[in-house]
């Protein structure tokens, strides 16, 4: 029996997964292509998934959860999702013929993911925030304008995640939203802060706009303690250095984890796993190109933590040239 919820964040290399769980039902944020997400739930025994929340509509954010609608041994009771009319990926087809599927053997499928579901999605004592996008951003659309006439695209109207307990608000997951996104969110949420943030699209470009200054006015706006980067050591070269030097000026104190080790850290990878990797699967394991991996944080309102913070910072202090220690 758990004695209290959990946030899981996985190494799935390029892409985002995160769930929340407690002893009764789990919620899984975004499914990203390869075997992590799967083997991650076949570790915990998981057998029913109560909520499916996904962010929008790029490949590293739904190309998994395909294999989890067709797996007979594993009931999906909610998929929550967005429209986007400018999506013409294969993936991207292949997902609303898979959800068609599902909702036939008893799926409930809501096209919709915005802050209208904030109160609906509940786990226990958790509560699932959606920030962002509004009614109104949707309704403009990717390949439309927002309501000051700014383009949307895919990332723009990318759904941001609150994960509430006991009143705090323990983190904010912003899967890929960009810079035109940003500024929506901080016209709707006035203030907004969490202890745990996963840095929106991986630490890569937020759109046209100033990656350092919108790195700054990012964690400004929300104040984390704790800063993840859901990366894949071997594609785009994420988190980028503009991005760090950004945080690191509005946050000096923050601790930053990335999934897996950044080549700009370590051209060579360790010889043996590090101490702090848990138990759970992570797609960095095999070739050990492990950072934090997949890290497991109990929720406990104010009290939350990440519990391995201190060998986390050890093995950093061992790292080559972490870009997290430059600026």
């Amino acid at each position: 029996m758990m004695d209290s919820p959990e946030l899981i964040i996985l190494d799935v290399g390029h892409g985002n997964c995160a769930l929340i769980r407690d002893a009764n039902d789990l919620i899984v944020i975004d499914c990203p292509p390869g075997g992590t997400l799967a083997e991650t739930l076949e570790h915990l025994s998981i057998k029913e998934i109560l909520h499916i929340l996904i962010s929008h509509s790029d490949a590293d954010h739904i190309g998994g959860i395909i294999d989890l609608l067709s797996n007979e041994d594993l009931k999906v009771h909610n998929v929550h999702i967005n429209p986007d009319a400018i999506k013409k990926s294969n993936v991207w087809l292949a997902l609303r013929t898979a959800l068609k599927d599902a909702r036939q053997r008893g799926t409930k499928v809501s096209p919709e993911l915005t802050t209208t579901k904030t109160g609906s999605l509940t786990i226990g004592a958790v509560n699932i925030e959606v920030l962002a996008p509004t009614p109104e951003l949707i309704l403009g659309g990717a390949g439309g304008t927002d309501l000051q006439g700014r383009r949307l695209t895919s990332n723009s109207i990318s759904t941001v995640i609150g994960i509430v307990h006991n009143s705090h608000r323990v983190a904010i997951l912003a899967a890929d939203v960009d810079k035109v996104g940003f500024e929506n969110l901080i016209q709707d949420q006035k203030s907004l802060s969490a202890d745990i943030l996963v840095f929106p699209h991986h630490g890569g470009r937020p759109g046209s706009a100033d990656a350092k200054t919108f790195a700054q006015q990012f964690c400004n706006f929300i104040q984390p303690k704790l800063i993840i980067f859901s990366i894949d050591r071997n594609r785009f070269n994420n988190p980028r250095t503009e991005i760090i030097e950004g945080l690191r000026s509005a946050l000096p104190d923050a601790h930053i984890l990335c999934t897996q080790l950044s080549q700009q850290c370590a051209a060579s990878l360790p010889d043996s796993k590090p101490t702090h990797l848990g138990v759970l699967p992570a797609r960095g394991l095999i070739s050990n190109s492990c950072c934090g991996g997949t890290i497991a944080i109990k929720i406990d309102g104010s009290r939350t933590t990440y519990a391995e913070i201190a060998l986390h910072k050890e093995f950093v202090d061992r790292v080559t040239s972490p870009i997290c220690r430059k600026f």
